[in-house]
C-alpha cells in the first residue's frame, strides 16, 4: 500500500454553513449505497469516501472547532 502525503484544507466558514455541512454529513452516513446517487463521484473523487466511523470523528472535529473559535 502506497504512503500518500495527507493535504489539509483550511476554509473560513458561517456558522450557517457548519450546519449545513454537518446535516449533509449526517445525511450521507444514513443513505444506503444505493442511495448515494451522483454524490458517490464527489466522494469518491480523492479515494475511498470516509466510513460512518470517519464521520463521526469529522463531525467532532468540526464541532469542537467552531466552538473553540467563539
Amino acid at each position: 500500500m502506497s504512503k500518500q502525503k495527507k493535504r489539509s484544507v483550511h476554509i473560513s466558514i458561517t456558522e450557517r454553513e457548519h450546519a449545513t455541512i454537518l446535516a449533509a454529513l449526517r445525511l450521507w452516513q444514513e443513505a444506503d449505497e444505493h442511495n448515494r446517487g451522483d454524490l458517490r463521484d464527489i466522494a469518491e473523487a480523492v479515494g475511498i469516501p470516509l466510513s460512518n466511523e470517519e464521520i463521526d470523528v469529522l463531525c467532532e472535529r468540526i464541532n469542537f472547532t467552531a466552538n473553540r473559535e467563539v
